[in-house]
């Protein structure tokens, strides 16, 4: 009996041992398209990169980060229970992000410096194109290359052109890749602005030429046209950082000098290095030894100018930003000059429609940098960087830091956002504005370039009359800035420092105008101006920008 059900047993097992041959040589029978071709051989692996991709980039070590960035609102950034935008920040990308900031000029640059050389450099610095040269030069910082490009920083490619990008990376003497521009103006909304209730107050037109102009900061100036009773007002200001003259004064158009540097019929031309130079000077002189100008215009630093402005101390200044003079935006220049006085009002003129510009055309000239040592020990940190730098570019970060939450402080349908000025202000002023200080990555009028049109409902047909009137004035072209570097070994910012200082004593009377020639000689022998604006030429050539004559 025990043999009977030992040999089932071994009966039963061959059976399905020949069934399971069977339907294995059954499925070997099958068409050779079930099996993966070698390319897909590897389809789960990459069925699990693609997952791995959706879940984004690796943000699990957190990070302390600083970038120091320019800010020309003199705000500040409230306390992080406050602070929207370090929030966002923080919490989307894991890190303690902190911004230092301060008016751009030789006391940032200062800071800077002097961080540097105590191994304390912030881990992202927004600096002006000069700066960064030196910063290259002197061998500070790294290459931002592996971190940037269309593939990684598709918003930050919507604002810059990867022409841009390599026109700025190039350094003379110095490698590639040190530097990369931030966002800017394609149109650079800049005009002269005037108080308007001053020339009503003086039965004055607004001044369509340089004689009425000229005749308005004289009014200004002794006619008491705010009507205090009190000497306390002034024609024009501007703001030399107790360093230099500066390209703000009318005198400089009124002699075909339309910015520090220009393009001007096939030539080059920089305004302070000209053989021409000493006639805007002898102008800039004889308003300043009339007394029609703000007294403080020398040692004025950053805003400064901005500030006597709207405190109604000068009655014309030049400025850039299409909000400067807009009773709908609530941070502008106008409205804050109507917090001390409410009858107050600006308006741009241009006092030379016959020249051929009031200005240069926009060109990128701050950019970023980032700490060579700290690319070189973290770069892990640097992408996390990069990607906090490609949020604020995109549309999400843009309406983020400088407008606020949607829903809160703007709507939006689609492309169109309609702002909420209300809040907005509301905001701003409950934080010391600093949401003017967030937006130094775009700090630019239109958000065209990343698809936006931003409504706002509180401006009114005047702001449109005034915007457009700004932009219908006439510009040179330009080439400068950052794009252009001085020959190896030559520090354009030494130049420039023996240039200006030149310029400022011949306007205050300490060298006589008359040895101009021999100054200028100086300049461009001795300091190396003939040099530096031979290869800006050769530069600005090379990329079919002019044929130099």
């Amino acid at each position: 009996m025990k043999m009977r059900k030992g040999l089932l047993l071994m009966l039963s097992v061959l059976l399905v041992s020949m069934l399971f041959v069977a339907a294995c040589g059954k499925t070997e029978e099958k068409p050779p398209a079930a099996t993966p071709p070698p390319s897909e051989a590897s389809g789960n692996d990459k069925e699990g990169s693609d997952q791995e991709a959706t879940k984004g980039p690796d943000r699990s070590a957190k990070y302390d980060i600083e970038f120091f960035v320019p800010s020309a609102s003199g705000g500040s950034i409230p306390s992080a229970d406050k602070d929207f935008v370090k929030q966002t920040i923080d919490e989307m990308f894991n890190v303690n992000w902190n911004v230092t900031y301060m008016a751009a000029g030789p006391d940032s640059t200062n800071k800077i410096n002097a961080r540097f050389a105590s191994n304390t450099a912030p881990d992202l610095m927004v600096v002006s194109g000069r700066d960064s040269q030196t910063y290259a030069k002197d061998g500070l910082i790294g290459d931002l290359r592996p971190f940037l490009s269309p593939e990684k920083m598709p918003n930050y490619f919507k604002w810059i052109t990867e022409s841009d990008l390599k026109g700025y990376y190039t350094i003379e003497g110095a490698a590639e890749g040190l530097r990369a521009p931030i966002p800017y103006n394609l149109d650079p909304y800049v005009a002269w602005y005037i108080r308007k209730d001053w020339l009503d107050n003086l039965g004055l037109e607004v001044p369509k030429n340089y004689e009425e102009a000229l005749h308005a900061m004289r009014a200004f100036t002794f006619e008491d046209p705010d009507r205090n009773g009190k000497d306390d007002t002034y024609g024009f200001s501007t703001s030399g950082n107790g360093a230099n003259v500066g390209f703000d004064w009318l005198e400089w158009v009124k002699n075909d000098f339309y910015s520090s540097m220009f393009v001007d019929e096939g030539q080059l031309i920089d305004a302070g290095s000209n053989i021409r130079t000493v006639d805007a000077l002898r102008d800039i002189k004889s308003v300043v030894d009339e007394k029609i100008v703000d007294p403080n215009w020398f040692l004025n630093k950053g805003s400064d100018h901005q500030s006597r402005f709207i405190e109604g101390r000068v009655g014309i200044i030049k400025a850039q930003g299409r909000d400067f003079a807009l009773e709908g935006s609530d941070t502008s220049v106008l409205n804050r000059m109507r917090e001390i006085n409410p009858n107050a009002d600006i308006i741009p003129f241009n006092p030379f429609p016959d020249k051929k510009g009031i200005i240069s055309k926009p060109q990128g000239s701050n950019g970023f940098v980032i700490p060579v040592k700290l690319i070189e020990k973290e770069p892990e940190k640097v992408t996390r960087m990069m990607e906090i730098l490609e949020f604020l570019a995109s549309p999400e970060g843009f309406l983020l830091t400088h407008y606020g939450k949607e829903g809160e402080s703007y709507t939006r349908d689609g492309d169109k956002v309609t702002l909420k000025p209300d809040v907005i202000n509301e905001i701003n002023e409950k934080n010391g504005r600093f949401l003017e200080i967030y937006y130094f990555f775009t700090n630019v009028a239109s958000a065209a370039p990343i698809g936006l049109e931003i409504i706002n409902p509180n401006e009114t047909d005047r702001d449109r009359e005034i915007v457009d009137t700004v932009l219908s004035y006439k510009h040179v072209s330009y080439a400068g800035g950052a794009y252009v570097t001085p020959p190896a070994g030559i520090n354009i910012a030494d130049y420039r420092k023996e240039m200006n200082a030149t310029l400022s004593k011949l306007v205050f009377g300490d060298l006589p105008m008359d040895g101009w020639e021999g100054y200028l000689n100086e300049l461009l022998t001795k300091h190396k101006g003939k040099d530096i604006f031979d290869k800006y030429s050769e530069q600005i050539r090379a990329v079919g920008g002019f044929e130099t004559k």
